[in-house]
């Protein structure tokens, strides 16, 4: 089968989550895989230079090969994105007659995906969307409503919607998804490759200029205006505990404003920022903290997330701290690892809490290992993911 994917974030540079896990697996199954993708962050000549269509060895999954469509605007910047929404159904347009896809599987909404479901309509190719968040809210943007607007239509117009946790199913219901369209497939996890996150632990303390004693709490991905990282630091800043450290792996929008906010807290000793780490090198990372947290406080858009992070950090045997997020607590009930903090006290506070009791035992780390391999495995989650798909195409060929 063909199958070829759709986002609107740079696919060679982005950090590795399922928008390369799901197609690289798919392609080791045997399918014919392509990606269109942005290329933000990149030049004109690095646009030109990647070309319109190449094929590329996978990120994540190794031994795979995807066929790569770079749109050829002028820069990946917003102006480039601009561009990128006003012409890409006759882009669309070209890619499915030049890829020939069986099914077209979209994680885009403004840039490209509204304008791709219209092209795969008018040419009679089977639009699944995959929902992993509140596309109108995961960024400050004052084209919020335009984004809506198209969120809305992509609910309304692909033949199923396929979301990441049951609350977002509930929310591309309410936004006018037929719910016999609409079905929750879980995301994939590599357990084996977090499983053995210690090993290096004080080799990474010590790379980060922190002691084997210290207490570490560590947060992993992207730097979102709702991340709600400026409480945290904020929070460290007037707590008497001197030896706690905050390791910040990532980078995005609020980077720039975090950094400024350690300097002038004068907590540029206990604040670790690392940038983006590589996909293989991240368990090590997270092998080197005591606790791990996720403060997104509630609200529209983090109610409705599975943040994978979280995933991860379970994965890794680290305790987890976060608020109660309607998407998070349905897909990890009763999850004894993850405790859920006071809005009142912060997350600061309960990590503290954490950070008091005896470290998870090896049999805890294994439990709560046995439930994540029964509900987000590769094997399991790529498997029905992969039905999903092969059920629109035999609909559509029906």
């Amino acid at each position: 089968m063909r199958i070829l994917f759709l986002h609107e974030v740079n696919y060679l540079e982005k950090p590795i989550f399922e928008m390369h896990e799901f197609p690289e697996h798919l392609s080791i199954l045997g399918h014919d895989v392509g990606f269109v993708h942005f290329p933000e962050g990149w030049s004109r000549q690095e646009i030109s230079r990647q070309g319109f269509r190449k094929v590329i060895a996978g990120r994540a999954v190794e031994k795979s090969l995807l066929t790569l469509f770079t749109p050829q605007v002028a820069k990946g910047d917003f102006f480039g994105r601009i561009a990128t929404a006003l012409t890409f159904y006759w882009t669309m347009r070209r890619i499915i007659r030049e890829f020939s896809p069986d099914v077209i599987v979209s994680y885009s909404v403004p840039t490209s995906g509204w304008q791709a479901l219209m092209a795969a309509k008018d040419l009679n190719v089977p639009f699944l969307f995959r929902a992993l968040d509140v596309s109108h809210q995961i960024r400050k943007s004052k084209f919020a409503t335009l984004i809506k607007w198209a969120e809305k239509y992509v609910f309304r117009n692909a033949d199923h919607i396929s979301a990441n946790n049951p609350a977002l199913a509930s929310y591309a219901i309410d936004c006018g998804a037929q719910s016999n369209r609409v079905s929750v497939e879980n995301p994939p996890l590599d357990l084996l490759h977090f499983s053995s996150a210690r090993i290096h632990r004080n080799q990474i303390r010590a790379r980060l200029g922190i002691s084997e004693s210290s207490r570490v709490v560590i947060y992993m991905g992207s730097f979102f205006y709702f991340s709600g990282l400026t409480e945290v630091i904020h929070d460290l800043a007037a707590s008497e505990h001197q030896d706690i450290y905050l390791v910040l792996v990532g980078g995005g929008e609020q980077g720039p404003e975090l950094r400024d906010l350690v300097k002038s807290l004068d907590l540029e000793d206990r604040v670790k920022f690392t940038g983006f780490i590589s996909f293989e090198d991240l368990p090590l990372y997270l092998g080197c903290a005591d606790a791990a947290i996720n403060p997104m406080r509630p609200s529209l858009v983090s109610h409705l997330a599975l943040p994978n992070k979280v995933l991860q950090y379970l994965a890794c045997g680290l305790p987890v701290v976060s608020f109660e997020l309607r998407g998070l607590s349905r897909a990890l009930p009763d999850e004894s690892s993850l405790k859920i903090a006071s809005l009142d006290g912060g997350i600061l506070e309960s990590t503290l809490e954490v950070l008091e009791q005896p470290p998870l035992t090896e049999a805890q780390v294994q439990e709560t290992q046995a439930k994540l391999l029964k509900d987000f495995s590769i094997e399991s989650t790529v498997r029905l993911f992969a039905s999903l798909i092969k059920s629109l195409e035999a609909k559509n060929r029906g």
